[in-house]
């Protein structure tokens, strides 16, 4: 899979047309995988890059850690409790050295990497750690991969595919976790309204994704009330070398 090379300042604003659902809808990220981000940082100040509502940052900072969420989108950081600044990824409002973890959740694939590389080994400090995480669909089930195609969930990273981190970077570590996220149809219609496709949509588009998942689930395939649905969170670490 080629690694896009889209600017968060270009896209990264659309989510915060919907803060509320974002937080709501989308699923936080398992405790292995916070686990890692916590393991790795050789200490607690952690910048989160694409924080938006603050799913990732709230988590570590229920955790220790002292977060400083960094994000484009002034009314999606209104709704991150945690210390904020406006900034992108290929320009962090931090000084240099001034951090010992820098993450990413849901948004390296909107960051310029080559840019937010040479940003990231200039705000760690020495020994400090990048941390991307990925929550994806597991779309292993036919099911779940005929959902994602209805709400247009995007591109599935495959398990080998790795972050180019480059020369400021030592090897990369690759963790996989699972967990599911219970929903009620509404709440599956909820997390389609945060998908970029959703958002760049008129009223037409987002009918069709409704009655499209109402077929498949009432009729097609019928799940009941509620349904398990499984995710697969990909978490890349890897550190800065001296």
């Amino acid at each position: 899979m080629v690694e896009p090379k889209i600017s968060n300042r270009l896209h990264g604003r659309h989510f915060g047309q919907s803060p509320q659902a974002y937080e709501r809808f989308r699923p936080g990220y398992p405790r292995e995988a916070l686990d890692i981000c916590v393991h790795a940082a050789p200490g607690p100040r952690v910048a989160d890059i694409g924080a938006g509502t603050g799913k990732l940052s709230v988590a570590l900072r229920d955790r220790g850690l002292d977060v400083t969420a960094v994000d484009p989108d002034t009314s999606a950081l209104e709704h991150n409790p945690c210390r904020s600044l406006v900034g992108t990824a290929e320009n962090i409002p931090l000084p240099a050295g001034s951090v010992d973890l820098v993450t990413f959740a849901q948004s390296w694939h909107w960051v310029d990497a080559e840019v937010t590389v040479t940003e990231c080994a200039r705000v760690l400090t020495p020994g400090g750690v990048v941390a991307i995480l990925i929550n994806q669909l597991d779309v292993s089930h036919e099911w779940v991969m005929r959902i994602a195609r209805i709400i247009h969930a995007g591109d599935v990273y495959r398990p080998e595919w790795r972050p180019n981190l480059g020369d400021p970077f030592g090897e990369v570590e690759a963790h996989v976790s699972t967990f599911t996220q219970k929903l009620t149809f509404d709440d599956l219609v909820g997390l389609a309204s945060t998908r970029s496709y959703w958002l760049r949509s008129g009223q037409h588009q987002r009918d069709r994704i409704v009655n499209n998942l109402r077929d498949y689930l009432f009729t097609e395939n019928p799940m009941g009330e509620t349904l398990q649905l499984p995710y697969v969170c990909l978490t890349y670490v890897a550190m800065l070398n001296a």
